[in-house]
């Protein structure tokens, strides 16, 4: 008998077996056998298949004993199953196999962190029930694919991912926010009770990156907190009342601020001149954390929101040249002046927050819009007239 793995290489570099293999492979993954598939070769397929199968070609029906005979006779011994193991390079399985070995992986996955957990942390009996009290048991909620989070690890799960290293990560991540949190400040040097995204990372994983949005860890947390928060929420548990309604465009925040974390609230950013609220005979560029700290905004008539910066300054300009000209000061106009907000594009937290404060001021504030005419314009319009309850005008 010649070597098996001879064969495999002649059916590798022949280019007439990829798609008479894949059939046969299906087949045996959706019942278990091979039987007869039915295949219209190409002319490159049937030069190969006729070569190899000789007297046996039955295009485009191909019986599976046919193959099998046709590979003995040449010389081969060697069975269809073991042959495409070898062709594709792993175990060939039924999806009912495949299934079953995929649960039997998922439920290890969650022993083997649970157990390295307990080690890593040296936790108690006592300790681990106050976790799953605190977490409400979201990492076995998870497992069982009740809770927010679930996707996310399943999909990175099916994609063969790192995902033992991020779920412990996540889980170290909620014990020292909810158990250990008093030791995680005074290591980062905290006094004020709360912790910036960036820095608490650090402080679990090194990596001042590790909790972003685009890693799997960092929605897998975020989705871990919010599952908790809501969890408390439905409790009664800890939750000021004017935290249980919060705008979509600040519930991610909302739900990191719910444990004492604070994100990026510098990088959102927008330019205003509203001169008795903020000082100067230019367009001002304020951030987030600026217009959440103004407790009480002015009541004003109306707000001028402006998708493009020059606008603005066009809009600035003009005002001070005419208040130049009649030998007026900004002091002088009227305190329910218009607002002036262009949010620099597409509108971002801090334009957002602005306008909701202008509206709980003044609710009968009217809006008027200008941004470009074309369809990322038309988008941002309405996107901005549908958040906000008011009289708008684009």
């Amino acid at each position: 008998m010649q070597d098996k793995w001879q064969l495999i290489e002649i059916f590798r570099r022949s280019g007439g077996f990829s798609r008479f293999f894949d059939l046969y492979r299906k087949k045996f993954e959706s019942y278990g056998a091979f039987g007869t598939i039915k295949m219209l070769p190409t002319k490159e397929e049937e030069k190969a298949l006729r070569g190899f199968l000789g007297v046996r070609y039955k295009g485009p029906r191909f019986p599976a004993t046919d193959f099998e005979k046709a590979v003995i006779e040449a010389g081969y011994s060697i069975s269809l199953f073991e042959l495409l193991e070898l062709y594709y390079g792993r175990q060939l399985l039924t999806k009912r196999e495949q299934k079953d070995l995929k649960v039997l992986a998922w439920e290890n996955l969650f022993v083997s962190i649970e157990q390295d957990f307990i080690i890593q942390f040296n936790i108690s009996d006592s300790e681990q029930k106050c976790f799953s009290q605190k977490t409400f048991n979201w990492f076995e909620r998870l497992k069982e694919g009740e809770v927010k989070g679930h996707r996310i690890l399943s999909i990175a799960f099916d994609r063969d991912a790192n995902v033992g290293s991020e779920l412990f990560t996540c889980i170290s991540a909620l014990w020292h926010l909810l158990m250990r949190k008093d030791e995680m400040f005074k290591a980062c040097g905290i006094s004020t009770g709360k912790i910036r995204l960036p820095m608490f990372a650090a402080y679990v994983t090194e990596d001042s990156h590790a909790f972003d949005k685009t890693n799997v860890i960092g929605r897998l947390l975020l989705n871990a907190l919010n599952d908790i928060s809501s969890q408390s929420l439905m409790l009664g548990e800890n939750v000021d009342s004017h935290l249980t309604v919060i705008p979509d465009y600040l519930l991610e925040r909302q739900i990191y601020r719910n444990f004492d974390i604070l994100d990026d609230d510098l990088s959102s950013i927008s330019h205003v001149f509203v001169p008795h609220l903020v000082i100067g005979i230019s367009p001002r560029t304020l951030n987030l954390r600026e217009f959440e700290e103004m407790k009480q905004l002015p009541k004003y008539s109306s707000m001028y929101i402006i998708e493009n910066p020059p606008v603005i300054s066009y809009l600035v300009d003009e005002t001070i040249h005419f208040l130049n000209l009649n030998k007026l000061t900004l002091e002088q106009l009227p305190s329910d002046f218009p607002a002036l907000l262009c949010t620099i594009g597409q509108a971002r937290t801090a334009s957002k927050v602005f306008i909701e404060k202008c509206l709980k001021a003044n609710p009968n504030c009217v809006i008027y819009y200008s941004g470009d005419l074309d369809v990322p314009g038309i988008q941002m319009m309405n996107n901005m007239k549908e958040q906000f309850s008011a009289e708008f005008y684009a």
